[in-house]
């Protein structure tokens, strides 16, 4: 069986798919005979730009009268059966010029051109030249080409092709009769091909049909590439086999990880990328399939109504109820990070990374941390356990490395409070000043005195300077304040001090040192403290004269 695309390339006006105003418009253009000099056909691939210019060839060259309303074909078409359209339609007509600008891109081509177009036709009315993918010429071909581009002869016709059309120069496109061909509908293609399959006599279920159609991205020619491989499966094949066949995503996976996202169920999603991976999936067309997908899903949450023809009712049922429980902006959000997981993939060394961490991203992003606003803020360490061979003191710093090195400060089975999780999953903005207190696994001793953290204070401080110095020396100016409810409560003069110290790593290193020395789980809160007269230190005589010579005050 020859090939489809070809074995059906319109050969008139009205068997070209869709294009309807561009075809009526040069459909009245023959019939009056005012044609212009020079067209543009501008549009993406496959949408019959140079199956129209040929056509049009036919149409300014046929022998048969036009506006006769005696024959099969509209008044304006090729009529198909006169020597002229023969021609044409077996590229042997002397008076139609094809030329393939991506390989005739110099000035030399287009000056043997020039010289062709001041010869007269040798058979037709027209002589007629098709320049496609026009936009490939050189700067210096351009130029050649301008001016018999503007005023050419009587008898010639050129007809400039392009996909790319901001690549063609201004002065080219002020010449010429522009016409924007539109890329196919999806009910289109799904009507050219059910006429195909009938004049073919062959059938395949209607889903499969709906499949290729939305999967040709408006081209014409792909459509009927893709009905090519799917027919090799026989009538009978599987809408699954047929996925396979042409690398496009299972619907069902798109809805899946929406589903996923949208639920914040982000533990159960590395699971199903290893699904993916198990069942071979190209990545690439996953990510562009999804991005697909949550157009379609933002245009019904923007609209309240979904694209005609897209999916069926239950399909359709299952992506209104998953957009149901997302807002636009989770929906934008989640299509940019899928839009930035598309750019990495070439630079990724595995294809599934960039999705997975999107996907993740997405799913954390959504999950909803709520964080109680308390006045008090009080962080409880982890436990941090060490050999007993092991001086405490080198264990806790061996283990706070580790952690800095994973890039995790406490690890999520252990987290104790809401802005832990906030700040370790850099999800936005820490929330320090508003930590609630949670005991998952542990609780404090508030049974704790004042006195006794009191007597053990500077050994606390001690301990902390083994592990952070500086730490140490902001605790040591910070003064013990109190003891309640098994917290320990110091002062700070900023708020920016006040942050340190609640740093969850800064936390656990204070209240592990408590613990270490007391023997007792204890929080900590540090409370600004501001407007508090200062202890005046009264200067020595030496100090005194000291001061006035360089101009100082003591201040500690």
């Amino acid at each position: 069986m020859a090939v489809l695309y070809r074995k059906y390339r319109p050969q008139t006006f009205s068997q070209v798919v869709g294009q309807k105003f561009i075809i009526q418009t040069l459909k009245s253009q023959v019939v009056s005979g005012s044609l212009a000099h020079a067209y543009l056909f501008t549009g993406s691939r496959g949408v019959g730009k140079t199956s129209v210019a040929r056509i049009l060839a036919k149409a300014v060259n046929c022998t048969t009268k036009k506006d006769t309303k005696a024959l099969s074909t509209d008044p304006g078409d090729a009529c198909g059966i006169c020597d002229i359209c023969k021609h044409i339609e077996q590229g042997s007509f002397l008076d139609l010029v094809e030329i393939d600008a991506a390989s005739n891109t110099g000035v030399d081509n287009i000056r043997d051109l020039i010289d062709h177009v001041k010869f007269a036709p040798s058979l037709g009315k027209y002589k007629v030249f098709i320049i496609d993918e026009v936009h490939m010429l050189s700067k210096g071909a351009f130029n050649a080409l301008l001016k018999t581009l503007e005023e050419p002869p009587v008898h010639a016709v050129f007809i400039l092709a392009t996909t790319e059309v901001n690549k063609v120069p201004a002065t080219i496109i002020s010449r010429t009769q522009r016409f924007d061909f539109k890329a196919l509908t999806a009910t289109e293609l799904e009507d050219h091909i059910n006429h195909i399959l009938e004049k073919e006599i062959l059938a395949l279920p209607a889903e499969i049909v709906l499949l290729i159609a939305q999967n040709a991205q408006g081209s014409g020619r792909d459509a009927l590439s893709l009905l090519d491989k799917v027919l090799t499966l026989g009538e009978n094949a599987s809408i699954e086999e047929c996925l396979h066949l042409l690398g496009i995503t299972d619907l069902a996976l798109c809805e899946k990880m929406l589903q996923l996202i949208a639920g914040s169920k982000t533990s159960e999603i590395p699971e199903f990328f290893t699904a993916l991976v198990e069942r071979g999936v190209d990545f690439s067309a996953f990510n562009r399939d999804f991005l697909e997908y949550l157009r379609k899903a933002l245009v019904l949450k923007v609209t309240g109504k979904q694209e005609t023809g897209v999916f069926d009712e239950v399909h359709a049922g299952y992506l209104l109820k998953t957009v149901t429980a997302l807002t636009v902006s989770d929906l934008i959000l989640i299509t940019r990070l899928f839009l930035k997981s598309f750019k990495e993939l070439s630079g990724s060394p595995s294809p599934e990374i960039p999705l997975l961490l999107a996907a993740l991203e997405a799913g954390y992003r959504r999950s909803p941390i709520q964080v109680p606003s308390v006045t008090e803020t009080v962080v409880t360490p982890r436990p941090l356990t060490v050999a007993e061979s092991e001086p405490i003191a080198e264990g806790l710093e061996s283990r706070i490395q580790k952690n800095d090195q994973a890039g995790i400060l406490v690890p999520k089975a252990d987290l104790v409070t809401e802005s832990a999780m906030v700040e370790d999953q850099n999800f936005g903005a820490s929330t320090t000043g508003e930590i609630a207190i949670s005991s998952f696994h542990q609780e404090l001793a508030t049974n704790t005195s004042f006195e006794e953290v009191e007597k053990n204070w500077l050994k606390i401080i001690e301990k902390i300077k083994h592990i952070n110095s500086p730490l140490a020396q902001m605790v040591r100016t910070s003064p013990l304040e109190a003891v309640s409810n098994g917290r320990v409560v110091i002062k700070v003069k900023f708020q920016f001090h006040k942050q340190n110290i609640e740093n969850v790593k800064n936390a656990t290193i204070i209240c592990q040192a408590i613990e270490d020395v007391c023997g007792k789980k204890l929080g900590i809160l540090a409370v600004v403290v501001k407007g508090e007269a200062e202890t005046k230190i009264e200067p020595t005589e030496a100090l005194a004269d000291a001061l006035k010579i360089f101009g100082g005050e003591v201040i500690q």
